[in-house]
């Protein structure tokens, strides 16, 4: 039968080994241990109060580490019942989330594996907000049509963060974005993903109406921050940056690329899917009012 507990000293070194599992459920489960080693007494004893372990008889088989947030919507940090104790069953997980609070909203972000966004809607979890992950793979000779009309100049550091900055704001100003500052992009300049070469501008008429950038994320590049200045969507320059940028990702040594998109951007989708990428890894915010559902 189950059994769900609380965290203390005497059963963390049981914990341990299933934090150390964490990623079997959910590649985007968060390391326990990797805050909890760096904080004083007292901070420790808080973070313990956030962990609920459930034991098969006497084995414990999993955990659930959650944070409150506005008194009525909880964040789970990460969840895991070892594979073999539940026999695929959603039971473990329904004790696990029945020992949060009830009239409260439940997130979780989650990357799909198949398995675990079946076992969640079985719970009572729906899918809500999500990031689709795109991948490609460049081949040995990239073909690149010019556009007459158009024109690309590579950003120059220390002298082009300004037009960066005001392209940027105007490319994304719906998009419910806080503003970018010149302070954010300095910082983003000295970050280790930075690629120098890697940022791009595009022009229509002198004009600038577009921008897009490609950053390393352990060894592979990843497009950001692409994007076109409304006015002048629709009229198929998206796709001239966008293989503008592949083409210069591969002049530049590198053969794979990845790409994250909002689920709900059909068009940025479309536009992505047209030139050969295809859905790698599927992220999502899953969703529990907790209270509708009798465990």
């Amino acid at each position: 039968m189950y059994k769900c507990i609380k965290l203390i000293k005497k059963n963390l070194k049981y914990f341990r080994e299933l934090n150390s599992k964490r990623t079997l459920f959910n590649s985007l489960n968060k390391d326990f241990f990797q805050v909890y080693d760096n904080c004083n007494f007292i901070q420790k004893m808080i973070l313990r109060n956030k962990v609920k372990l459930i034991k098969n008889n006497v084995k414990y088989i999993g955990y659930i580490w959650t944070d409150i947030y506005n008194k009525n919507i909880c964040y789970i940090n990460a969840m895991n019942v070892l594979y073999g104790y539940n026999n695929m069953s959603s039971l473990p997980y329904k004790y696990l989330i029945n020992t949060i609070k009830e009239n409260c909203i439940i997130r979780y972000l989650c990357e799909n594996n198949d398995y675990n966004f079946k076992l969640l809607k079985s719970v009572g979890f729906e899918k809500k907000e999500g990031t689709l992950i795109l991948y490609k793979e460049l081949p040995e000779n990239m073909h690149f049509i010019l556009n007459r009309e158009l024109e690309f100049e590579m950003l120059q550091k220390g002298k082009d963060e300004g037009k960066r900055c005001e392209i940027q704001n105007k490319i994304f100003q719906e998009d419910n974005r806080v503003p970018l500052t010149l302070e954010d992009i300095f910082f983003d300049e000295v970050q280790d993903y930075y690629f120098e070469k890697g940022a791009v501008f595009l022009k229509k008429n002198n004009e600038y109406i577009g921008y897009g950038q490609f950053i390393i994320e352990n060894g592979i590049p990843v497009i950001v921050n692409f994007g076109i200045i409304k006015e002048f969507r629709g009229k198929g320059y998206s796709k001239f940056l966008l293989m503008y940028i592949l083409k210069l990702i591969h002049s530049n040594g590198f053969n794979k690329i990845i790409i994250k998109v909002k689920n709900s951007n059909y068009i940025a989708l479309n536009l992505y899917k047209s030139v050969g990428f295809e859905v790698k890894k599927e992220q999502y915010y899953l969703e529990l009012r907790h209270g509708d559902n009798d465990f």
